[in-house]
């Protein structure tokens, strides 16, 4: 695949890790509060995701445990809290590198075109959602995922890079089992190795369903330790009151599904506009670019996108961060469908009508934001109509693009 191993330039490049610094400390989990004089360097990212980093294997295997696993036999002594948030920069920076690639790759442009999209995009409630969950193990099952983006298409290369990738992200996050099967569908060559993920992710899922035993947590607590170096400040895995790495499948389904009860249409159709609805303006926003110039690559993204709705659909009914999935499943769309694209040179060239169309989407985004406040679940309550509006906006453009692209192609 190589216009993906083309698609990143240094100006650009340097210009989307600038984006990513810039949205790392103003949207992450506490911003530049964390880095003030006298403050505890622990909590530069989500606690929530420091925990779930730390547990292992020290009790058993167990459903994400490898990560910890692998930090208890590379840092025996103790896991270095500082070194740990700068990890999670780096991590952060590598997906905007990520993002920027597959979007040049998708429009097939370089220049301007991809650079303006790309940085809206981080600064929108996309990239918002993405700093605010620095060290995501689903960030880490994408970056695996990505991998295959170095391998040429319909090889041995491939198909082993993706059965790889596919055990690792389910090793460190058992809902990769279910969430990455489409990968294997549309990268894998059809021979019977394509059917190994589906196998893999029943015998998985099987395994992962049961809750944690007490005795794997208290041996993960017992076995690794985070250590702030400057405060003396010690984490250690936590499990019980209901997380997620310990409960069982069930226990997530019934605790979302009385919440789904309890509320009312209205209140779910609202959630959804302002989570699900802002993913789809992202989505509409890469199409709208991608019409003129790459028909072809822009229907595989979108039966590509579609595909991912069945397979994504209990990670709806089963959680409550609907935003921070519909990112992880866009961009996940977008990297398969960069994969499949047909390598050719990029194109360089003035913005054109649908790149407009789309960075003024993109522009509409990042202004009604929110620049503060959580959104990895949905935008705030007062967003409903303006992201309804913005949804609005963008299904016009989509289809006023359509139909002039039909006249063309007709005229």
């Amino acid at each position: 695949m190589t216009s993906t191993r083309q698609s990143l330039d240094w100006p650009g490049s340097l210009l989307m890790l600038l984006a990513a610094v810039i949205q790392f400390f103003r949207a992450g989990s506490l911003g530049l509060e964390c880095w003030v004089p006298g403050r505890s360097l622990t909590f530069c990212v989500d606690q929530y995701w420091v925990n779930q980093l730390l547990k292992n294997y020290a009790g058993g295997f167990t459903k994400r445990g490898f990560s910890g696993e692998l930090l208890r036999h590379l840092f025996p002594s103790g896991v270095d809290l500082i070194g740990l948030n700068v990890f999670a920069l780096l991590l952060f920076m590598a997906l905007a590198l990520l993002l920027y690639a597959v979007v040049r790759t998708l429009l097939g442009r370089s220049g301007w075109p991809p650079l303006l999209i790309s940085l809206l995009l981080m600064f929108a409630p996309f990239g918002k959602s993405l700093a605010e969950t620095a060290l995501d193990p689903l960030q880490l099952c994408l970056l695996l995922v990505a991998s295959v983006l170095l391998t040429p298409a319909q090889s041995r290369a491939r198909d082993a890079v993706v059965l790889v990738s596919f055990v690792l992200a389910s090793l460190i996050y058992e809902g990769c089992a279910l969430l990455l099967l489409p990968v294997g569908f549309w990268l894998m060559r059809a021979t019977p190795w394509r059917w190994l993920p589906l196998a893999l992710a029943a015998a998985l899922l099987l395994v992962f369903q049961q809750p944690d035993a007490p005795s794997v947590g208290q041996a993960a607590r017992e076995a690794l330790v985070a250590i702030n170096p400057l405060t003396g400040e010690q984490l250690r895995y936590r499990d019980g009151g209901g997380l997620a790495a310990s409960v069982s499948f069930s226990f997530n389904v019934k605790q979302e599904f009385s919440r789904y009860l309890s509320d009312s249409p209205r209140d779910t159709f609202a959630r959804i506009s302002r989570s699900l609805g802002a993913v789809l303006v992202y989505g509409i926003a890469l199409l709208t670019a991608m019409a003129e110039r790459r028909p072809a690559e822009r229907s595989l993204g979108i039966r590509v996108w579609l595909l991912w709705v069945p397979v994504a659909l209990p990670f709806v009914l089963i959680t409550h961060d609907w935003l921070r999935y519909g990112v992880i499943l866009l961009l996940l769309a977008m990297v398969v469908t960069a994969a499949q694209c047909s390598p050719r040179p990029l194109e360089s060239g003035p913005m054109t009508r649908p790149d407009w169309f789309a960075s003024g989407l993109l522009a509409m985004a990042v202004a009604v934001g929110p620049a503060t406040g959580d959104v990895r679940k949905f935008l705030p309550h007062n967003y409903f109509h303006a992201s309804l509006l913005m949804l609005l906006v963008a299904l016009a453009v989509l289809l006023i693009e359509q139909r002039r692209l039909k006249t063309q192609q007709n005229g």
